[in-house]
Formats: C-alpha cells, structure tokens, sequence
C-alpha cells in the first residue's frame, strides 16, 4: 500500500512566538502570496498495518482546521484529481490588483504619445509660429493662379451674365412692365423679330392687354403686320379679345385689314368672339371697315408691302405707295382690285392694302 507524506502546518503558538521574536511585519493585502508547500514524495514507501492504523488514529483526533482564504483540506494530495481541475496558481500575464487601480483612471491630461522618432530641438516652437504672409505664392511647375500679385493694378471687369435683349423685349412685353420694354427696345436689332413661333413682341402686348406698350411698339416703328406660324397678325389678336380700341389703333396705324390666316382662311373680323363682351362693337367696326374700304376717303388706299406683277394686268406696287380704287371685287375677281397708281391701271390685291400707311421705323437712338 503507498504512502503519502502530508504537508505539514506550524501550529499557532508557533506562529505567535515567532511574531513575538521578529518585528512586525504588515503584508499588502493587494499581493497574492501562495503558501509555500513541501514537496511531495511520490516515492512508494511500505507501511506496515500498525503504522497505516496508527495514523488514521491520529488524523481522527487532531481537530478539524477553520475554514479560511488559504484553507486546504490536509490528508488530500496536491495531485488529487479533485484539484487538478482548479488549481490555484499565480498568473504571470495578470496584473495585480493595485496596478489596476492605478491604470484604471489615468493622469488628466495624457501626456503627449511617443512618436518613436527623436524631435530636433525647437520644433515645438517653430511649428507654433504663426504663418508668414508674403504676397508671394509658389507653385508647382505647369500650375496658375489667379491670386493678385503684389503691386499688380486691379482690373475692373463687367457684368459676365447678359440676358438676350430680344428675349427680354418679348417678356416684358406680354409682363406688362413698360419701362423695361422703353429701356431694352433700344438694344434690339429689329424689335419685329419673332421667337421660334413666330409671336412678336406686339403679339404679346395686344393678347396681354396692355396698351401702353402696343402703342409705344407701333409708334417705334416695329412691323404691325407681322404675322406668327399660323398667319395671325396682332390685329387677328385684338379681334379675340374684342378689343375695339387696339383694333381701331392698329387700323389706323397700317393694319391689313383682309390679312387671312393659314389654316382657315379668315380675317381678323372673323376671328371676334361672339360670346365674350364687346363682339358687337369690334365686329361691326371691322367688317365695316372692309365695307368701306375703297370707298371711303374717295377710294384712297396704301400699299403695305412690296408687289411685282405675275401677270400683265397686274399693277407693281412699293411699300407706302398711295392709290385710288376705281372699283372693288367683281364676279370675276373677289380677291383683286382694280386700281389707279400715277398713270397705270391694273389689278393689286387687296389683302396687301390698308386704310392708312404703315408707320415707319423710328430713327434708332437713345434719347
């Protein structure tokens, strides 16, 4: 039968005179210090069975240690299979616990992190010093600045953002905003010209309303005649709006009273609306017109534009030229008067005649 050796412990009276002897000595509480153990026998040693009665008649009569920190049940051997599973061994990697303490709450402020390389002296004092201006700016080669040079003389330079002065005619035209028609006209190069469907700036202003503007376009000179996409002239557009008053100024300003549209082929007194307010009045003054005209004023009429005969019994003609009717539409010929102009006689047509000549452009000038 084998026999272990048991660790054996100083008794207390032990301990006491030996505390008495020495000086005093205070543990930190916070180290861990493993109780030293005697070294196991693993050497077999026969026992007799007296001896193996006589110790477990011992171990009967000792008492029973108090349980504490350090307690370990004595008879048991270290390599019991009891204890091998949790074997209570200091942890070289674990810090102690005071240590934890400390790093547990750090200096306030952290001191600056090694950055591994040596720092010359005084840079700390020259990368605090504040940026020196010079007014001169290196640059990489190939690279431009648009920075001033010292001593360069400043540029004064213009408004880089223009708007199309026609465009804004046509805009402030159908916006009403007369100033601005008064100030940008005299940037246009032809205040006629149209936009991409054919509107001009006097389309805009008699479909608006605004007679201010119609009357200060006509008296400038643009072209009352102008007709958009569809063959409207500004004098189809004051017949819409049964707007009697534009309609009698544009007549009396050069307007074609038999100017037809392209798609239906009508005239401006076809074009009144019947169920707005004011057709009686504009229908009535408009083909009254037509009545008259060729009549009225001993028969003296105008050519709106220019006419070179297709026919032998057709009469030329030139813009403003001034005629006599000598008579009106027959069985024969509706569309085509016939016509006295100095000493020659023929046909002209009459969608191309007005009341009154047509006002000519005014001189352009900023006055």
């Amino acid at each position: 039968m084998e026999t272990i050796s048991v660790p054996s412990y100083p008794s207390k009276s032990a301990s006491v005179t030996a505390s008495s002897e020495s000086p005093v000595e205070i543990q930190n509480p916070y180290l861990h210090v493993e109780p030293e153990k005697e070294v196991v026998s693993l050497v077999p040693e026969s026992l007799s069975p007296e001896d193996v009665g006589n110790a477990s008649t011992e171990n009967s009569d000792m008492p029973a240690p108090s349980p504490g920190l350090d307690y370990e049940p004595e008879g048991v051997p270290d390599n019991s299979p009891n204890l091998q599973n949790n074997p209570e061994e200091p942890n070289p990697e674990a810090p102690h616990v005071l240590d934890v303490y400390l790093e547990e709450y750090p200096p306030y402020p952290p001191p600056p992190y090694p950055s591994g390389e040596p720092e010359g002296p005084g840079e700390d004092s020259v990368s605090m010093r504040p940026p020196e201006i010079t007014g001169q700016v290196s640059l990489p080669p190939g690279k431009r600045t648009n920075l001033r040079k010292t001593g360069s003389e400043r540029i004064a330079h213009g408004m880089r953002v223009k708007f199309n002065p026609l465009a804004l005619l046509l805009d402030s035209s159908l916006e009403g905003e007369f100033d601005l028609v008064q100030r940008i006209i005299y940037e246009v190069d032809d205040p006629s010209l149209p936009n991409d469907e054919g509107i001009t700036a006097l389309h805009n202003a008699v479909c608006a309303g605004h007679t201010e503007i119609v009357k200060f376009l006509v008296q400038f000179g643009v072209n009352v005649n102008a007709a958009d996409s569809d063959g409207w002239t500004p004098l189809h557009c004051a017949a819409s709006c049964n707007n009697v008053q534009v309609c009698k100024f544009l007549v009396e300003s050069g307007a074609a009273v038999f100017a037809m549209t392209y798609s239906d082929m009508q005239t401006a007194a076809d074009k009144c609306e019947e169920m707005e307010e004011g057709y009686t009045q504009c229908s009535q003054f408009l083909y009254g017109v037509q009545e008259k005209m060729g009549i009225m004023n001993k028969g003296v009429i105008y050519a709106l534009w220019d006419y070179e005969p297709q026919n032998d019994d057709e009469l030329p003609m030139k813009e403003g030229d001034c005629m006599t009717i000598i008579h009106r539409e027959d069985e024969d010929e509706i569309e085509w008067w016939w016509a006295r102009l100095n000493d020659k006689e023929g046909y002209v047509p009459r969608n191309l005649l007005g009341l009154y000549p047509r006002i000519k452009p005014r001189q352009r000038s900023l006055a």
